[in-house]
């Protein structure tokens, strides 16, 4: 294997995706943290938590999505060591984030309530629901601009940077949602509207460490003429490769309440399985999102410098690396799920049945490091457009209508749904190994040559 004859190359791509797993991990830890708070005080603060959070994080993430542009043209412009480039696209991602913001805020706020309203949840939950929309959309602008201007760092290859600010956000987050949620340090018992404070003011901190980080590097700190007088065509070019992602984390979204609304019918036990099997799975899919980061990153910057040898050795090194780490979660899903499944639950049925579905799971481990991978080579060579086609059309023209027949019409068992996943992923695999062997995605590096 090429990872294990290159010890550098392992390094470089574990320099920027371990950072990029740790930020990911932080922000999800985030959410667990406001739940197991909240959770204390019942069943409706709890509810009223989780709904709120679910529309604020969605709604700016979906946004977010906009940034693999900036990502992508600052690693390009990093291959290239055009620093003017790299300023441009700083300056011009922190104007997008902030218009972003702006319209996040102002649909939140005007809007949010119309949308809790959709849920049928109790009166009670739906107010303290609202409450959290209110804090929390109010500072939707500084959670655009920090999501967004870590794009920019994780283009320079600085995934430390993220994962740092993320780790203070986290710090502060649970300080504030202990001292705002009970009441304690003098400080009101505020409840669902302490945790929303306590996320809001640790993602203000996050957004002025950030942006205090961005002006102090000379090598990306936006100029003020850029900040001032910005051009249409740079935003054009970052939306360009911005909008196919968030048209693909749109379907995302929707395909995963979809999947919610179908898999409910199983029943309470299948449905639970299924959540744990996914959260389970989730951490498994962290070093994949963590090399495929890496890989967009050191495709990008390649494809600036204009280096397709480079570009070869690292995406044959982010593939490498990636099936090795998932097919050690895939080994540990085969032989020991029920001892995973107990990590997450002491119920009898749901380990019973978790226990197939972990060990089935197992199956699409190597699929989706692969398909992961190439998605994030394909990125960085500027081409978003084509892993949208594969994520939306795969989702929705195969899983989700075959997921409708299984579930509603044959009313199958929860494993035999698990194993459409299987084939999914397996059919997507074939589809990005034939666009990774007719290296298409070389082009941009062999430009000038």
């Amino acid at each position: 294997m090429l990872i294990r004859r290159d010890p550098l190359l392992k390094k470089q791509i574990l320099t920027i995706a371990g950072p990029a797993m740790g930020e990911m991990i932080m922000y999800m830890i985030i959410g667990l943290v406001d739940v197991a708070v909240v959770g204390r005080l019942g069943a409706v603060p709890l509810a009223a938590v989780s709904l709120g959070a679910e529309v604020f994080f969605s709604f700016v993430l979906f946004l977010e999505a906009l940034a693999i542009g900036s990502n992508i043209l600052v690693a390009q412009a990093k291959g290239a060591n055009d620093t003017v480039k790299i300023r441009s696209y700083s300056a011009h991602t922190i104007i997008i984030a902030l218009v972003l913001g702006i319209i996040a805020q102002l649909s939140g706020l005007f809007y949010g309530p119309a949308f809790l309203s959709l849920f049928s949840v109790e009166s009670d939950v739906y107010v303290q629901a609202c409450d959290y929309l209110r804090i929390t959309f109010m500072i939707a602008p500084f959670a655009l601009m920090l999501y967004m201007t870590n794009a920019v760092f994780r283009g320079l290859g600085r995934t430390d940077i993220p994962m740092i600010i993320a780790t203070i956000v986290n710090i502060v987050n649970v300080v504030g949602d202990i001292v705002l949620v009970y009441g304690l340090a003098g400080f009101p018992a505020m409840g669902v509207a302490g945790a929303a404070a306590a996320t809001a003011a640790a993602h203000v901190l996050g957004c002025v460490m950030a942006l205090t980080v961005l002006f102090k590097m000379s090598l990306v700190r936006p100029g003020i003429q850029d900040l001032l007088s910005p051009k249409r065509r740079i935003f054009q070019d970052i939306l360009s490769l911005g909008i196919p992602s968030l048209i693909e984390q749109f379907f995302y979204i929707t395909s995963n309440l979809t999947s919610i609304f179908l898999l409910v019918y199983l029943g309470t036990v299948p449905f639970a399985t299924h959540q744990l099997a996914v959260t389970v799975e989730s951490v498994s899919f962290m070093p994949g999102f963590g090399i495929a980061i890496a890989a967009t990153t050191l495709i990008g910057q390649a494809v600036g410098a204009q280096d397709p040898r480079n570009a070869r050795r690292f995406a044959q090194g982010c593939i490498e690396l990636c099936s090795v780490i998932m097919g050690f979660f895939a080994l540990i899903f085969a032989l020991v799920p029920s001892w995973v499944a107990n990590l997450f639950t002491n119920d009898p049925d749901i380990i019973a049945l978790a226990e197939i579905v972990i060990r089935i799971a197992a199956l699409e481990q190597l699929t989706i490091a692969f398909s992961t991978v190439v998605s994030g080579i394909l990125k960085g060579s500027g081409n978003t457009r084509t892993p949208m086609l594969i994520s939306t059309g795969f989702t929705w023209l195969f899983r989700i209508p075959l997921m409708y027949l299984l579930v509603r019409i044959w009313k199958t068992p929860l494993q035999y749904i698990w194993f459409l996943f299987i084939i999914d992923w397996f059919l997507r695999s074939l589809v990005y190994l034939l666009l990774y062997r007719r290296q298409h995605w070389l082009r941009p590096a062999q430009a000038s040559q």
